[in-house]
């Protein structure tokens, strides 16, 4: 079988599936049962590659990170304890689970089960003064852990988001280091609530929802306006909505390979096998239980059934599957009731010409040809919101601009940031 939700992440930029939900009501605030505490290992023959344990409660939500002797961290993801137990996580990256039950004076006594199922004791003890690992956060008033790395000095900030199922290190990596390199100026990768190291939030996740969490981030990290956002497919939304919603804190958009608004409705006139192909996708996905699964039991990130369900994370194919349910629903219409104008704001839009690469395998010549069509339409739409706009055809690249041709995206920024500049003289 393919990889299901990778296929949601490939077709989100040709239309999302399923009907909107309603917006979560916010949660009451109450004091947390496990607020921030640092762990330790009680013996240094339990803690092998580890080095410290981070849990801590927000908003009724548990989530912590482990701490490796590298500095790096992995995120613990929260799944339902056994009885006798206080807590469980699993540790996707690993493919592990970790249970414990809290002792009087703060110990927790725990057990690691790796993917063969064998169990090793631990205790964890609280302690002040374990090693952090070095992962930058801010802190959104709600509690919420946003991990965000920037490098590089100067003004407008860069701020790169990726498409659907994306995470900073896949769809980034080291490319933020060299658009500051070019463009000679501060750039900042991050990752989106339910990724990476990043807390999940509560569902839905439309655009205005990551549009929040965009400017809560920066607010909550010191990261002064104005702006010039980069989003790849999905995150193109969320980088209009926000220019759309802030529009005094933006200098300049880059938009690579974007979805369009509406594009649902679009694909399905002339390709109309799709709304077929994303039922059939749907209910794949239902009959794996991906996130049934994956929530009772971790699987290593090599394993069949993470591959077929792209990926062993559930907390990330959770927030994956409702920003592609939004698409069609409550995140164009925010976009369309919040379209502006840009003006003379420099934007600049980032257009594939391989239409073969990445398609599925459905697809005839006809139907490439005919989401071709629409989808250089609407990227032109998207340019003529600025009368300062250039829409670029990225000579072989397929969606993954960034991949395929790098310098592309390197350039398109730099100039977005120089013309930003000559505007604020």
């Amino acid at each position: 079988m393919r990889r299901i939700c990778s296929v949601l992440a490939c077709l989100s930029m040709l239309s999302g599936c399923g009907a909107p939900g309603p917006s979560a009501p916010a949660p009451a605030v109450a004091a947390p049962a496990f607020p921030d505490q640092w762990y330790s290992f009680a013996e240094a023959s339990e803690a092998g590659p580890y080095t410290a344990v981070n849990i801590y409660e927000k908003e009724h939500q548990l989530s912590g990170r482990l701490v490796l002797n590298d500095g790096h961290a992995l995120a613990l993801r929260p799944t339902p304890p056994n009885p006798g137990d206080d807590f469980a996580f699993i540790v996707p990256a690993l493919g592990v689970s970790f249970a414990a039950t809290r002792r009087p004076g703060g110990d927790l006594e725990g057990r690691w089960i790796n993917a063969a199922g064998e169990v090793a004791s631990v205790t964890l003890k609280p302690d002040a003064s374990a090693p952090r690992d070095a992962n930058p956060f801010a802190i959104l008033p709600d509690g919420r852990r946003m991990h965000m790395l920037c490098e590089g000095l100067g003004v407008p900030v860069v701020l790169l988001d990726y498409g659907a199922g994306g995470t900073m290190k896949k769809d980034w990596g080291e490319l933020a280091g060299k658009i500051a390199a070019k463009a000679g100026t501060r750039v900042c990768a991050y990752d989106r609530a339910g990724r990476g190291l990043s807390d999940p939030a509560a569902m839905p996740r439309d655009a205005a929802a990551v549009a929040a969490d965009i400017d809560a981030m920066l607010t909550a990290a010191a990261v002064p306006p104005p702006y010039v956002l980069v989003g790849h497919s999905l995150g193109s939304y969320h980088v209009r909505q926000y220019a759309n919603t802030y529009a005094d804190k933006v200098a300049g958009l880059v938009l690579v390979d974007p979805s369009g608004d509406g594009q649902f409705e679009r694909f399905d006139d002339v390709i109309p096998k799709m709304r077929e192909m994303q039922e059939a996708m749907r209910k794949a996905q239902d009959e794996l239980d991906c996130l049934g699964k994956l929530s009772a039991k971790p699987v290593p990130p090599d394993d069949p059934f993470a591959q077929q369900c792209g990926g062993n994370d559930p907390v990330a194919l959770a927030a994956t599957r409702s920003e592609v349910d939004e698409m069609p629903g409550a995140s164009t219409r925010q976009l369309k009731a919040s379209r502006r104008p840009y003006g003379p704001m420099p934007l600049i839009v980032l257009t594939r010409t391989d239409y073969e690469t990445g398609m599925p395998p459905e697809f005839t010549a006809e139907d490439r040809q005919a989401m071709r069509l629409v989808w250089e339409s609407m990227h032109a739409e998207m340019a003529a919101l600025s009368n300062k706009s250039q829409q670029r055809f990225v000579a072989g690249a397929g969606h993954y601009i960034q991949r395929d041709a790098p310098e592309a995206v390197i350039q398109a920024v730099a100039d977005v940031v120089a013309a930003a500049r000559d505007m604020a003289r």
